[in-house]
């Protein structure tokens, strides 16, 4: 079991080459037009995305991949692609899943041989630790984690903010972060939503910025 739980750390660790570090969900538009300043308003970022929008879409999906059929797992990432309405957060996961598979089967390639086909960042994830022996409430624990951790990291390069600010602000979502993940662990398909047109329209408004340090 140890060694199970060191491979899924390894798989949500920020350091693991999928490329995940490179993307802000929108944070940059927001720290540009003056919306978060301070570690008070990333706290609110933090938080209105894990109850309102990437938390009601890929924890769910992660959390979905358990016992499932190949035909639903297509199913399953088709309906992310529906719902994931901004071009740039919506490729972003798609080449995310795509480097994640790649990069997590030259390391365990023999564990992943059977690995079922998945498309996007949530159901390969989850596909992936399950296929390493993970259980699912420690799957999606550290995959809202490593979301919630790599943000906040994200706010140490935009804002003028400390990294134990961020990381405070990070702790203070705790709450929000553990409802999202038993929220996950219950859901149906049919309980994958989003609600967020702020953060959805500074995602979308982010490629237009004259100078960025994060894609869309």
């Amino acid at each position: 079991m140890t060694q199970v739980l060191i491979r899924l750390l390894q798989l949500a660790d920020s350091a693991f080459p999928t490329g995940a570090y490179a993307f802000s969900d929108g944070l940059e538009t927001l720290t540009q037009r003056g919306e978060v300043r301070t570690a008070a308003d990333l706290h609110a970022f933090l938080c209105g995305q894990l109850a309102h929008g990437w938390g009601c879409q890929d924890p769910p999906a992660c959390a979905l991949v358990w016992g499932v059929e190949a035909e639903d797992l297509a199913d399953l990432d088709a309906l992310l692609d529906d719902l994931k309405l901004v071009r740039g957060p919506r490729e972003a996961s798609l080449r995310v899943g795509a480097n994640l598979r790649r990069a997590a089967g030259h390391l365990w390639p023999d564990e992943l041989a059977l690995l079922p086909p998945t498309r996007h960042h949530a159901t390969t994830f989850g596909a992936v630790a399950a296929a390493l022996g993970a259980e699912r409430e420690d799957t999606v624990s550290a995959y809202v984690s490593a979301w919630l951790l790599g943000r906040a990291t994200s706010a140490t390069r935009l804002l003028r903010l400390g990294g134990l600010d961020a990381q405070r602000a990070a702790r203070l979502a705790e709450d929000v972060a553990a409802r999202c993940v038993r929220d996950a662990l219950h859901a149906t398909p049919a309980d994958l939503c989003s609600f967020c047109p702020l953060l959805d329209i500074a995602a979308s408004e982010q490629a237009g910025l004259d100078s960025r340090l994060f894609q869309t």
